[in-house]
Parts: C-alpha cells; sequence; structure tokens
C-alpha cells in the first residue's frame, strides 16, 4: 500500500513527465497521454527518495527521476495559504542531469539568466550560494538549481539538506529535506 508521501511524489513526477517542463534556456519536450509507469520503489522500510523511469514515447529514450518530499511546511499568505511542501527532484532526461526545486503552492523570485541564488547547506557544513533558473514556460512554482553536478555529488554524500531560497511577497524561507541513501548514477 502506498503511503500519502509516495502518492504525492508520484503525482509531481507525473506533473513533470507530462508538462515538459524545461529550465529556460532549452526546448520542451513533447508531452505525453500514456499514462506513468509504475516507479521503481526502494525495498527499504523507510525511503526517503521514490525512483521512477519513463521512455519519451517519441525517442524511446530512458528519462530517469528521483524525488524527495520536503520534511516541512511553509505557511504562506493568502492565496497560497493552508501550507506549501516542496519536492525535490533530480532527473535525467536523455541530456544531462538536472536539479529542481518545486512548491506546492506558491511562487519563486524568478531568475533570468541565473541571477537568483538559493543558499543550501548539506549536513553540518557551510552554507553555500546555488545560482538557479526560471523555467522556459514561466511557472513560478519550479527552479532549477544551476551546477546539477556539484549539487547532487554534494547530495548523495549528505543526510540533510536545507535550501533557503526567496519567495514573492514572502521574503527568504527555509526548506528542510532528509536525504540520506540517494541512488543516482545517470551521469552524462
Amino acid at each position: 500500500m502506498k503511503t500519502f508521501s509516495q502518492l504525492f511524489q508520484l503525482c509531481i513526477v507525473a506533473s513533470f513527465l507530462f508538462i515538459g517542463c524545461t529550465p529556460n534556456n532549452s526546448a520542451p519536450l513533447p508531452t505525453s497521454s500514456t499514462p506513468v509507469e509504475t516507479p521503481m520503489e526502494k525495498t527499504e522500510a523507510k525511503a526517503l527518495w521514490t525512483y521512477t523511469e519513463k521512455a519519451d514515447p517519441m525517442t524511446g529514450e530512458k528519462r530517469y527521476f528521483s524525488s524527495c518530499v520536503s520534511t516541512n511546511e511553509i505557511q504562506f499568505e493568502f492565496p497560497y495559504n493552508g501550507g506549501s511542501t516542496f519536492m525535490l527532484i533530480v532527473r535525467n532526461m536523455g541530456k544531462k542531469n538536472e536539479v529542481l526545486l518545486q512548491v506546492s503552492k506558491g511562487q519563486f523570485i524568478p531568475s533570468i539568466g541565473s541571477n537568483e541564488t538559493v543558499r543550501v547547506k548539506f549536513d553540518d557544513a557551510a552554507p553555500t550560494q546555488f545560482a538557479y533558473s526560471s523555467t522556459s514556460d514561466g511557472s513560478a512554482d519550479v527552479i532549477f538549481i544551476e551546477n546539477a553536478t556539484k549539487f547532487i555529488t554534494q547530495l548523495k554524500q549528505s543526510k540533510k539538506l536545507m535550501i533557503e531560497a526567496k519567495f514573492f511577497e514572502a521574503g527568504n524561507e527555509i526548506i528542510y529535506f532528509d536525504v540520506a541513501g540517494l541512488q543516482w548514477d545517470k551521469a552524462l
């Protein structure tokens, strides 16, 4: 039986598969009406990461996704009130690895030309800055963290992650993740 967290993660990953969300510097992928394949779930009792594999219906090329839900909720003002959760997504759509951060309700500050940054802290290390870019379709609920290779390398070695991001009419907020055990070997 799937937990609510796993179902939520599957819904978010499915939205990326169907919408073809891409960073603002790449071409969007074709959408598909084909249902999402069953995710490859870890056999551990408490899986922090959900893994999904799907073939591009046009090319047959494999797409890989791994996602993790935040451990905290952030309370934004109307119209996003009621508690917002976050999903950290690592994906490879055949061309390169990408790291996305998505909010369930809310808007990140847009980043044109990767001019905005998030502050990131892996475990007990000193916080560092990562630039991010907005989506090509103008969606404000998703950002693409730049330097994905460096981010994923540090992510695979960490148990805890904090990301401080800027939100529209809400300022800076900190998002917490338990990230232990990421299995990601999709290097290009």
